[in-house]
C-alpha cells in the first residue's frame, strides 16, 4: 500500500487585483476558497466549471470597492497536484514551509518552485504556474523516493 498517492487536479482560479479594502470586502461565493495573495491580489480557487461563476460573482464586488480594481479567469495558467494519504511526512520531503491547517493556505518555495498548497482534510492541493508543471511533478517523484509512491498523473 502506498504512504502517499500524486494525482493530477484541475481547479479553477480567478484573480481579484484591486486595493486592499476593496479585497477585504469581497464575500467568496460558495465552493471557492478566497486566498490572499498580497495586499492587492486575491485568488480564488474553485471546481474547474465554476469559475465563470465565481468570475461573475466578485468582479461586481470589486468594481463597488475599487473602480480600477478587475477580476479574471486564470485557470489556465495554473496546474494542479493532490497528494493524499500520509500527507504530513510527504510535504516535509518537499517544503520548509509549514504545512496548513485543513482549510487553509499558504503559498511559497516546494522545490524551488513558487507554489500555493491549500490543505484539506486527509491532502493537500497544490497549484503551480503551468510552465512549471512537469518539472514539479518530476521533483517530487523524486524527492518522494523514500516514500511508497502511487503517481497517477495523467491516468484516467
Amino acid at each position: 500500500m502506498a504512504d502517499v498517492t500524486l494525482l493530477s487536479a484541475r481547479f479553477g482560479v480567478v484573480g481579484g487585483f484591486a486595493s486592499a479594502g476593496a479585497l477585504d470586502a469581497v464575500q467568496a461565493p460558495a465552493g471557492a476558497r478566497a486566498c490572499r495573495i498580497a495586499s492587492d491580489e486575491m485568488s480564488f480557487v474553485c471546481q474547474p466549471e465554476a469559475a465563470a461563476d465565481v468570475l461573475d460573482a466578485i468582479g461586481p464586488q470589486i468594481a463597488r470597492g475599487d473602480s480600477d480594481g478587475f477580476a479574471l479567469d486564470l485557470s489556465d495558467g495554473w496546474t494542479g497536484f493532490t497528494l493524499t494519504g500520509d500527507v504530513a511526512r510527504a510535504f516535509s520531503y518537499l517544503s520548509e514551509l509549514e504545512l496548513p491547517d485543513p482549510g487553509a493556505f499558504v503559498q511559497g518555495d516546494v522545490l524551488r518552485v513558487p507554489v500555493r498548497v491549500l490543505a484539506g482534510e486527509g491532502q493537500i492541493d497544490l497549484l503551480v504556474p503551468s510552465p512549471w508543471g512537469t518539472y514539479l511533478h518530476d521533483e517530487m517523484l523524486d524527492a518522494l523516493r523514500a516514500l511508497s509512491v502511487q503517481d497517477e498523473v495523467g491516468k484516467s
